[in-house]
């Protein structure tokens, strides 16, 4: 195992286990409306199976930029990055909550994939309403009931052939059941659900 790769266990072993202890009791202000489980902030990372998972998508894949619609504290933006890596692709990933971002950047560091990653601050909506780039990739983990939206969004800067893998498609398909109906009827991706963990809906743009 190459020094790289002892680092990077580490330090993701290290966020789990943040995981399970950080909590922010209330509502911060800059989460009024977004829905949020027992009115707590969370982490809320991914379990380490579908990060896994993530990286061998982007292994496979080798998309230039990465789009990751909720950073939290970085642990599926790590993985991600940990692919990119390899070919010099980049993760641009957005949070909302100032304690989360700069736990983030900090594990980026320690991760030792910083350079493939670019933090964007703010609402969502906001930053895609002002989005011009490619996207060759697209991580969704963010407020569920918005992902419809979301993806009407960047829709038009994917290329022929973009994944996106959308996280909760099992446990919170409640709240995305309109993204849901939309990824898998439309004739603008061919949709798969891999049944595993909270369930990752898996879309490839086909037009």
């Amino acid at each position: 195992m190459s020094e790289f790769e002892e680092n990077f266990q580490k330090i993701t072993k290290e966020l789990e286990e943040l995981d399970k202890t950080f909590v922010i009791k209330g509502i911060p202000k800059e989460y009024e409306g977004i829905w949020t489980p027992n009115n707590e902030i969370r982490l809320w990372s991914i379990p380490r199976q579908s990060a896994e998972i993530l990286k061998l998508f982007v292994l496979i894949k080798q998309p230039r930029l990465i789009l990751e619609l909720g950073t939290s504290a970085g642990y599926s933006t790590i993985w991600l990055a940990s692919g990119a890596r390899h070919y010099g692709g980049k993760v641009y990933t957005i949070e909302l909550a100032k304690p989360k971002i700069e736990i983030a950047k900090k594990y980026f560091q320690k991760a030792g994939v910083a350079e493939n990653i670019e933090q964007l601050e703010g609402k969502i909506c906001d930053i895609l309403s002002d989005w011009d780039k490619k996207i060759d990739f697209v991580f969704l983990d963010a407020d569920k009931e918005n992902y419809l939206s979301y993806i009407k969004q960047f829709e038009p800067f994917l290329n022929n052939n973009a994944v996106i893998v959308a996280d909760n498609a099992s446990d919170y398909k409640d709240f995305m059941k309109d993204y849901l109906i939309y990824v898998t009827e439309s004739d603008k991706y061919y949709s798969y659900l891999l049944d595993i963990d909270n369930g990752l809906i898996i879309s490839v743009k086909l037009s």
